[in-house]
């Protein structure tokens, strides 16, 4: 499946190539902007797993994140859209993974369609991840015809909440990402 670039008026939202690794690096190696998604910065040998399995989804199912160039000076500004999370019920609590596997023997595993955004420390505040969302929302609802989108997004990460609430999400539930308390966010028509 190809992926379509999505524009708004001040981005562009295009599929991932091979050539966005060194992008990649700068984004994943900055602890601030990695600490409600990891906790922790990503190698370089992570960035290039990351960015295969993202190319992969691409081609196999037409969703992945997609890099965030700002228009006025064409350079790349942060990533944004649809990804696979796993959920599972774990000891009554919602949990959700990026790999089906760290369920093993928890019972049954689901799949949603996460949208979710990341964007360099130095674009903080200048409204670019709600612009992102807010296209990637209406792209994947309207024109992937996915019945519904979540977002799940670490309680401590204010920002990303506030981006969640301004796109129109409505908190469903509490649950945990990656082990960290958070929101579960879930967009619909």
């Amino acid at each position: 499946m190809t992926m379509t670039t999505v524009e708004t008026d001040r981005l562009i939202l295009r599929p991932f190539t091979a050539q966005d690794i060194d992008f990649l690096d700068i984004l994943h190696s900055d602890p601030l902007v990695m600490r409600y998604i990891l906790g922790r910065t990503r190698s370089h040998e992570e960035n290039i797993a990351y960015l295969n399995r993202l190319i992969e989804w691409q081609a196999d199912h037409g969703i992945g994140q997609r890099l965030v160039i700002r228009k006025e000076d064409n350079q790349p500004v942060g990533r944004c859209g649809m990804s696979f999370f796993y959920g599972a019920q774990v000891d009554g609590i919602l949990s959700y993974q990026l790999d089906p596997k760290a369920f093993e023997g928890d019972g049954e595993v689901t799949r949603v369609i996460e949208l979710g955004y990341t964007f360099q420390r130095s674009e903080w505040g200048k409204g670019y991840a709600s612009e992102a969302a807010a296209a990637m929302r209406g792209y994947g609802l309207n024109v992937q015809k996915f019945p519904e989108l979540h977002s799940v997004i670490v309680k401590k990460n204010k920002g990303s909440v506030a981006v969640a609430e301004k796109i129109g999400a409505k908190r469903l539930t509490e649950c945990l990402c990656l082990g960290s308390p958070a929101w579960d966010y879930l967009s619909r028509l």
